[in-house]
């Protein structure tokens, strides 16, 4: 079945700490603080593990009087010994990301250094974010004009930027790694995301339209967590259900840059107060669905914050798992 790739990047965002007691949007101070992230990959052919690589820090969260002020992020990279007997890892640095805040405490720009260059700038309405933009090497990629009811975002525009058509694919697949969302979903390289960008603005052009590509998302609550984000756009619907667990998520209230998932993109902002445990990717077109299921398992420690969480996607007889690990301050 034919699909229409909805694909950008997306931001992690905040809601308050409970409907009784609204906090400012762009305040992220959790109760448990994570100091290392940690990373483990696993390859298994019918319940059997046939390769696991070496677990390793994938991320380093500095704190500086109790505010978050940075990431390292780090990868695992595999190469054969000069002897040509065996294979060996080294751990090389990334990228690093800075948060800066204004007079409030509210987060007002995250910049990424290092393999990538980006940055988004925050704006806010009295206590609620307003506008997000992200910017890759000066030039804008998209923005976002969120809308509320009460205190909650119910909507958000999305508007793509001329450069993304233009970005060279090898920029691009240095974002490969740039992935907050990697506590929720699985990450997919940037350069198959980009190219479904750029698919999304072709089509746009090619109907006439001479303005920048928006598209308009809903979103519904469950409680304090997202249950559902879908779109219409150029005669496809994108949709995504949630299910949660009911322990707390560290990352509630973060926000973070970009997102790429799977053969689109996921507009899902980590608003919520719990963990996700399953998602439901629709896709419907021309009177046809396609489903895609996600799941994800975790263990807790005594404050019923995640100490680890598992992701895996099969591929025909092969899973292919990734464990992270989270600890804390």
């Amino acid at each position: 079945m034919k699909k229409i790739l909805f694909t950008v990047m997306a931001l992690a965002l905040l809601v308050g700490a409970s409907s009784c007691k609204k906090e400012m949007e762009g305040k992220y101070a959790p109760k448990e603080k994570i100091q290392s992230v940690y990373q483990e990959r696993t390859v298994c052919n019918n319940d059997s593990v046939i390769q696991q690589e070496p677990k390793f820090k994938s991320e380093e969260w500095t704190w500086e009087n109790n505010v978050l002020d940075r990431i390292t992020y780090f990868d695992q990279y595999a190469y054969e010994n000069e002897e040509g007997d065996g294979m060996e890892t080294e751990l090389v640095q990334l990228y690093v990301q800075l948060f800066k805040y204004d007079g409030d405490g509210r987060l007002s720009k995250s910049e990424i250094l290092g393999m990538a260059s980006m940055k988004a700038e925050y704006e806010y309405d009295g206590k609620y974010l307003k506008t997000m933009a992200i910017y890759d090497e000066g030039d804008m990629l998209v923005t976002y004009q969120f809308n509320h009811e009460g205190s909650k975002i119910t909507s958000f525009d999305l508007t793509l930027g001329d450069e993304l058509v233009d970005k060279n694919k090898n920029a691009m697949q240095q974002l490969e790694r740039v992935n907050p969302l990697r506590f929720v979903m699985e990450v997919e390289p940037a350069s198959k995301v980009m190219a479904a960008t750029k698919s999304c603005a072709k089509r746009s052009a090619k109907v006439g339209s001479k303005a920048n590509p928006v598209v308009h998302f809903d979103m519904e609550w469950s409680g304090d967590n997202v249950s559902k984000i879908w779109a219409n756009y150029m005669g496809a619907t994108m949709q995504y259900n949630f299910n949660y667990d009911n322990k707390n998520n560290p990352f509630y209230n973060l926000f973070e840059m970009v997102a790429m998932v799977n053969e689109g993109f996921v507009p899902f902002l980590p608003l919520s107060k719990n963990n996700v445990t399953g998602i439901a990717e629709t896709y419907i077109e021309d009177g046809e669905s396609d489903t895609y299921s996600l799941a994800y398992t975790y263990t807790y420690n005594n404050k019923d914050y995640p100490t680890s969480k598992k992701e895996g996607d099969d591929y025909g007889e092969y899973r292919y798992e990734t464990t992270y690990y989270y600890e804390y301050k």
